[in-house]
């Protein structure tokens, strides 16, 4: 009998509970808006960056969390200095933003102006130029530029080794190293090409050679 009592009790006392969290959940949840955004943190970038960002995603303030996708931080594609970044939500009613930032690749001659070319193919700005990054000459195609520095990366060069790119309107290009040795390259650039040439400077034959010529396939032409 005294089996039967103690069941009862803790039937109702699982009731009570139940009827709490029920009111809990239909009171707070619902009138309190306990998933809705009230903070965006931006991380990554210096700290006056990080608050002009925050500053322009004020307007998911408010939003459920919930409802958050990449489509809601399109406007960060819009920020040079960014190569890119994870959104982070943090439940119930905070996100974070952590950012990386673009790394300058070359100095641009652009409309005889010099730019900067990050990381990320876009022209960002800093404060001063950088150092060890090519200088890139005869052409205002930031795209093409950005594309012919991927195919060094994907090669035996340092990029910080180079430094001058020169462009010419036959699409081909010169390099001018550290040690001022000066490299031309046929019209396609290809990285069995950067690999050839750097075995070349690197072979005690062509240390006195300040000019190796590439541009005739399967001709090596040197210049002292």
């Amino acid at each position: 009998m005294l089996q039967k009592i103690d069941n009862k009790k803790y039937i109702f006392f699982y009731l009570i509970i139940f009827i709490i969290l029920s009111s809990i959940h239909n009171s707070n949840f619902k009138n309190y808006n306990f998933f809705t955004i009230n903070k965006i943190e931006v991380v990554g970038l210096n700290e006056t960056d990080n608050l002009l960002l925050e500053n322009k995603l004020t307007d998911l303030i408010g939003s459920n969390i919930f409802s958050l996708n990449k489509e809601s931080f399109k406007l960060i594609n819009t920020v040079n200095l960014i190569k890119s970044y994870d959104v982070k939500k943090i439940y119930p009613n905070q996100v974070k933003v952590n950012l990386e930032p673009a790394v300058a690749i070359s100095v641009v001659k652009y409309f005889n102006e010099k730019v900067i070319l990050g990381n990320n193919g876009k022209i960002i700005y800093l404060k001063n130029l950088p150092k060890n990054v090519p200088e890139v000459t005869g052409t205002n195609d930031i795209k093409k530029v950005f594309q012919t520095i991927k195919i060094f990366n994907k090669s035996n060069f340092n990029i910080k080794n180079i430094k001058k790119i020169n462009f010419f309107q036959s699409e081909r290009i010169d390099i001018e190293l550290e040690n001022d040795k000066k490299i031309k390259f046929p019209i396609d650039l290809t990285i069995r090409s950067l690999n050839l040439s750097k075995r070349l400077i690197e072979k005690e034959e062509f240390n006195k050679s300040k000019i190796i010529d590439l541009r005739i396939p399967g001709k090596i032409i040197t210049y002292d």
